[in-house]
């Protein structure tokens, strides 16, 4: 089997990411963080506090207090989007977004909030020049995806900073696709608010993400429960990070996130995802039978995305899958705006997506495949 998949979820996990989830269950060192005075639970806060600290310095943070765990990035931008907006205010995001942007904007729609969209060029850049001419008094944050989960197409994100200082904007980064593909220093980016899934290129299980904020933001109330102190307050502690964290964390996976991040940082893949990228990309351009929806820079998320001219990206994706064993995505990635831009509401498109553990070897079977299915079908 051939997993092209990878923008989706990664399979392929270092051995020290199972041993340290395995060992904090069976080593049964770890109670309810903030939950008791004994040892067990001081474990537990402890463990939460490194896990934390390991986050922030890889992404480039000064405050692990300032980095929030949630069971995936949809809860964190669910988590920022309900807590900051309030009707009347107006915000700026993207046609490339992804639905874990759009859908919690939309319900900001429909309480009275404002939404305006750039635009993508042919080359599947966003239009960040659309930005400015679209602020407006109301207008309190530019709210972008740092590459298209679709097309790969990596956001100049200094750029769009810029922009947001020069007009006093708070600056709300999907980073789900650059996560463990390219380095992010937070600490370059001031009113700014960064979030993360563990799932995908960090490596990490399933079940985790988070977000990193820099900068004073006005938040409200979301979610609430437990928290393990000031019980008879009505109302969710204000403080950081547990405003964001009612009930019991999901330590278990957090520390096979930490172990994760922690392999990263010691080995990061990113030259070798951008060589990976550029060849799966370069070879498939031999194939004269294919339509292209990535256009590749000099830094890209690996991903390319493609259909064969005449066929439905769902057969393409059935038959690598039934014929070849190879693993890809088709259908519409949860990027409707995309697709609507592209005509591919009903066509969908084939997504090859990769990790550091596939291989060159693999590229060429997918080559192969794909050269031999749009001769078949064509």
């Amino acid at each position: 089997m051939i997993y092209f998949d990878n923008a989706a979820t990664t399979i392929d996990k270092d051995k020290s990411v199972a041993d340290a989830i395995y060992n904090s269950i069976m080593s049964k060192k770890y109670a309810n963080p903030s939950r008791g005075s004994y040892e067990l639970s001081i474990n537990s806060l402890r463990k939460m506090l490194e896990i934390r600290m390991s986050i922030a310095k890889f992404f480039g943070s000064y405050d692990p207090l300032r980095v929030v765990l949630t069971p995936n990035i949809t809860f964190a931008l669910n988590f920022i989007i309900k807590s900051l907006f309030k009707d009347g205010d107006h915000v700026i995001t993207s046609v490339a977004e992804h639905n874990s942007v759009l859908r919690p904007l939309y319900d900001f729609k429909d309480r009275g909030g404002e939404i305006s969209f750039i635009d993508i060029d042919d080359n599947f850049n966003l239009k960040l020049e659309e930005i400015e001419p679209q602020i407006k008094s109301n207008t309190k944050a530019v709210i972008i995806t740092a590459a298209s989960n679709v097309s790969g197409k990596i956001t100049d994100l200094n750029k769009v900073h810029e922009i947001c200082q020069k007009n006093s904007l708070k600056l709300i980064i999907d980073g789900a696709q650059i996560a463990g593909v390219c380095d992010f220093n937070m600490s370059e980016f001031d009113d700014t608010i960064f979030a993360f899934t563990g799932h995908k290129a960090l490596h990490g299980p399933m079940g985790t993400g988070g977000f990193i904020i820099n900068g004073d933001f006005d938040f409200n109330q979301v979610f609430s429960g437990g928290s393990g102190f000031k019980s008879f307050l009505k109302t969710q502690p204000k403080s950081l990070p547990e405003f964001f964290e009612p009930g019991t964390a999901n330590l278990t996976s957090f520390i096979g996130l930490e172990a994760a991040i922690n392999f990263l940082e010691k080995n990061k893949p990113y030259e070798k995802l951008n060589e990976l990228t550029k060849l799966l990309c370069d070879e498939l351009h031999k194939n004269k039978n294919l339509e292209f929806y990535t256009v590749l820079e000099e830094k890209n998320a690996p991903i390319v995305s493609i259909n064969i001219k005449g066929m439905d990206a769902n057969t393409v994706s059935q038959i690598l899958d039934e014929e070849y064993e190879i693993c890809t995505r088709a259908g519409s990635h949860c990027a409707p705006l995309f697709h609507e831009k592209m005509g591919t509401e009903k066509r969908g498109i084939v997504r090859l997506s990769l990790s550091h553990y596939n291989t060159e070897e693999e590229i060429y079977k997918v080559v192969s495949a794909i050269e031999e299915i749009s001769k078949k079908h064509v």
